[in-house]
């Protein structure tokens, strides 16, 4: 059930953004509108609204049969989104490395603690959290506001990017840790040209594990096909 504080399709917004960032609602599924309406408890009214403004953000789309159904975040799009982000954090750091001051170099540190405390409790969704708290204070530091503001256009489709760079493997956890580190290293002196080479190589090793992790799914729905061809063929001999 969705509370009622904000406009009900904001919320269906929302709750079903939220489902996709998580799991719930994988990649191809179809999104019922009467289902939805019983599992939040509002009228289709709302669900429909929500669901276009999830379409328009690109978390849904139309397909001719199926109806409106979860996008397949696929490598082509994903790179699309990466150049993207390359480009504004790119962009943010160079401004940040000039605006930066000590108290902004102390806000980070403590991001980074914590962000390192959370690695060894691991829990995805904080560490997630504060990684995007670690390149939101960055972006802050730039004192660009149009680059904020395309920030908040992209800020949740850049956090479900984070999410499937350290899904691969436990390492990337650490060497994400390890490129911010070197980010702040290149602050604390100053080096503008450092710490946009230090956020490169970032960018780049997220993208990497990106890539990585849509292998890894690929393979994974691939190899569960054709265990059920095997076994519907079992089924069918036997029977």
């Amino acid at each position: 059930m969705v509370e009622k504080q904000l406009g009900y399709k904001y919320q269906v917004y929302n709750e079903i953004k939220k489902g996709i960032m998580t799991g719930i609602y994988s990649p191809g599924s179809v999104m019922n509108e009467r289902k939805l309406s019983e599992e939040l408890g509002i009228s289709r009214t709302p669900i429909r609204e929500g669901m276009q403004m999830l379409a328009r953000d690109g978390w849904l789309q139309m397909e001719t049969y199926k109806g409106t159904v979860v996008r397949e975040f696929d490598p082509h799009y994903m790179w699309e989104l990466t150049r993207v982000r390359s480009a504004l954090e790119l962009s943010a750091i160079e401004d940040a490395a000039k605006n930066i001051t000590e108290n902004d170099l102390k806000c980070l540190e403590e991001i980074q603690e914590k962000q390192k405390e959370v690695l060894e409790h691991y829990d995805i969704t904080r560490f997630i959290q504060l990684d995007r708290e670690f390149h939101t204070y960055i972006y802050q530091m730039s004192q660009n506001r149009e680059l904020l503001k395309l920030l908040s256009n992209y800020y949740d489709m850049f956090r479900f990017m984070g999410m499937q760079a350290v899904m691969g493997t436990d390492k990337r956890r650490q060497t994400t840790i390890d490129e911010h580190q070197g980010i702040l290293d290149a602050l604390k002196q100053k080096n503008v040209e450092a710490a946009v080479q230090a956020m490169k190589i970032h960018m780049e090793e997220t993208e990497k594990n990106i890539n990585q992790y849509h292998v890894m799914e690929r393979n994974a729905r691939y190899n569960w096909k054709i265990i059920q061809i095997r076994t519907a063929v079992f089924v069918k001999r036997v029977n």
